[in-house]
């Protein structure tokens, strides 16, 4: 062997023991911090920071630069105005700007969020569609509470102080918040305590008209009306409990190669504004407004070639959140 070879032997043994260890530690460097990354943000997009000197109710604050951000993803109870509360109580409705009176235990709601935000920086991380029809912006808030990043829409829901509301644009950490809310439910904590907030049967349902609702029983009929899809819940539909989801939105479960139609003889659970129309009904916008108590819910595969409605291309409207 020549000696230009031996002596560039050592160097070559050398540069090959050194270069996994360079690998491993370039890996171990970047690989955690990609993963606390998708963790912490659970799928939400950064929109910068905000101070928060205003907590307007348990779901809506206003920032030091004048925005007003509506939590997205929850709903508090309504603190309803002063004047409305009067006339609540005189019995009398006929100043329809008035609002609506509070609902139970809305300034607790309220103190809960501001115990987390109040005077304090922001991180603002938006999931879809970035404001709702009043111009407020619909985002997601984090907080640190000393070196802990807080999810502040996940605290208030392990409070019990909000109710999950999910809307079409949904973050990939729906199941978080769900989970957040099932804890709070199962130990009765916050509003899960009092009764106006009371998880409904289809035979109680219309106790919730006129605000947001869970509503929990067994799909006794699907029906494919052209426009509409309807789910049954009882034998009468003139009177009973029903679930409406209108043709542009069944895109959304479409997407997901769902079909309400499936859900036929399943319990489920949805959630949602009631509103009187030939009994209780909730009106549908996105599957994530009903889940099926067992967890299950058949996807069906893709047809090869199979063409959509008409109104398949439509997006599925943002959920109205008066």
């Amino acid at each position: 062997m020549h000696a230009w070879r031996l002596a560039l032997l050592p160097l070559l043994i050398l540069t090959a023991a050194l270069q996994p260890a360079e690998a491993r530690t370039h890996r171990a460097h970047h690989k955690p911090h990609k993963e606390r990354t998708a963790k912490g943000t659970h799928g939400l997009i950064p929109a910068g920071n905000g101070v928060v000197i205003g907590v307007l109710s348990g779901d809506t604050v206003t920032l030091r630069d004048g925005r007003v951000v509506r939590l997205a993803g929850i709903l508090a109870p309504k603190v309803g105005s002063p004047k409305a509360a009067r006339t609540a109580q005189a019995g009398s409705s006929q100043d329809e700007n008035a609002g609506r009176p509070p609902w139970p235990l809305a300034e607790e709601s309220r103190h809960a969020l501001e115990e987390l935000v109040l005077n304090r920086t922001v991180k603002l991380m938006l999931g879809g569609v970035d404001h709702d029809r009043y111009g407020r912006i619909l985002a997601h808030l984090m907080v640190r509470d000393g070196r802990r990043l807080v999810w502040v829409q996940d605290a208030l829901l392990r409070q019990g102080w909000a109710e999950l509301a999910p809307h079409p644009d949904a973050p990939k950490g729906l199941a978080a918040l769900r989970r957040a809310e099932d804890h709070a439910r199962e130990g009765k904590l916050g509003l899960w305590a009092d009764g106006f907030y009371a998880v409904r049967d289809p035979d109680t349902a219309f106790r919730a008209q006129g605000r947001y609702a869970v509503v929990t029983g067994r799909v006794l009929d699907a029906a494919d009306a052209r426009e509409r899809v309807y789910l049954n819940f009882g034998a009468d539909r003139r009177t009973d409990f029903t679930v409406e989801i209108d043709r542009r939105d069944m895109a959304a479960f479409r997407a997901r190669h769902l079909s309400p139609l499936d859900l036929k003889d399943r319990l489920v659970e949805v959630r949602g504004w009631v509103e009187e129309h030939n009994g209780p009904m909730i009106r549908v916008t996105n599957p994530d407004q009903i889940i099926t108590t067992d967890g299950r819910w058949p996807h069906r595969r893709p047809v090869r070639g199979q063409k959509e409605d008409k109104d398949g291309s439509d997006a599925a409207p943002a959920a109205s959140d008066p």
